[in-house]
C-alpha cells in the first residue's frame, strides 16, 4: 500500500513538472513572439521616420573615452550631410550623394572619397531599409525610454558599427554611436533639433576659402 502510494506521489511530481515545463515552454514562445513583433514594429516606425525626413539641424556633443567637443549637424535628406566642428579639431565634413568631402580648416586642406565607405551612408541613402540586402542589423533593444538599432555594411564592415537611437515619449532621432573595428566607441548627441527649417544646397559644397563658424 505505502509503495503504491509513492509510486502515485512520485508520478504526480513528473506530471506537475512536466506541466510546468510545457507551460514555461508556451510563455516563452508567446514573449518571443511579442518581442519580435515589436522588433518589426520598431524597425518599420524607423524606416517610415527616416525616409519621412527632409531636413534636421542641431548642435551636437560627440564624446569619445578621452575626449568631447561640439559643432554644428546638417542633414538633408537624401544624400546630404554637414558636420562642423567648432574647434579642437577645426573640421569640416559635407556629404553630396556618392561623395564625402572633409576639410581641415586650420591647414585649409581637402580630401575625398566613396560616401559608401562611411557610416554616414546608411543615413543619407535614397530608401533607409534595414532589410536591405547590404545592411546587417547587429543589435535592437528598445527600453521604454529609448529605441536603439545597430547596423554593419555587410561589404563594408571595416567601415564600423552605425548606431541610430531614438526618444519614445515623443519619439524622435536624437542620438548617433560609431563603433570602430578597435571597439572603440563615437557617441554623437543632437540638441536643439529643427526639422523645419529649409537647408540650402549651398551648405553641402566645400568652398576653397577658409570657413570661419
Amino acid at each position: 500500500m505505502k509503495k503504491s502510494i509513492t509510486q502515485k506521489t512520485f508520478n504526480s511530481i513528473h506530471i506537475k513538472s512536466a506541466m510546468q515545463v510545457v507551460a514555461s515552454c508556451i510563455a516563452f514562445l508567446f514573449f518571443a513572439a511579442n518581442a519580435g513583433a515589436s522588433k518589426i514594429d520598431d524597425l518599420k516606425k524607423i524606416e517610415n521616420y527616416l525616409n519621412n525626413l527632409k531636413y534636421l539641424s542641431a548642435n551636437f556633443t560627440q564624446k569619445t573615452a578621452d575626449s568631447k567637443t561640439e559643432g554644428k549637424f546638417f542633414l538633408s535628406r537624401p544624400g546630404k550631410m554637414r558636420v562642423e566642428y567648432k574647434k579642437n579639431p577645426q573640421i569640416l565634413i559635407v556629404v553630396n550623394d556618392a561623395v564625402l568631402t572633409y576639410k581641415d580648416i586650420e591647414l585649409d586642406e581637402v580630401s575625398s572619397l566613396a560616401t559608401n565607405t562611411t557610416p554616414a551612408s546608411f543615413l543619407t541613402r535614397n530608401n533607409i531599409s534595414f532589410e536591405a540586402k547590404d545592411v546587417a542589423i547587429t543589435h535592437y533593444e528598445n527600453n521604454g525610454d529609448f529605441i536603439k538599432v545597430s547596423v554593419v555594411k555587410k561589404n563594408r564592415k571595416e567601415a564600423g558599427e552605425f548606431s541610430l537611437i531614438f526618444s519614445n515619449n515623443p519619439f524622435e532621432f536624437y542620438k548617433m554611436e560609431v563603433k570602430n573595428d578597435l571597439g572603440e566607441i563615437t557617441e554623437i548627441t543632437l540638441h536643439n533639433i529643427d526639422f523645419e527649417t529649409k537647408l540650402s544646397d549651398n551648405l553641402f559644397y566645400i568652398k576653397n576659402k577658409n570657413l570661419s563658424f
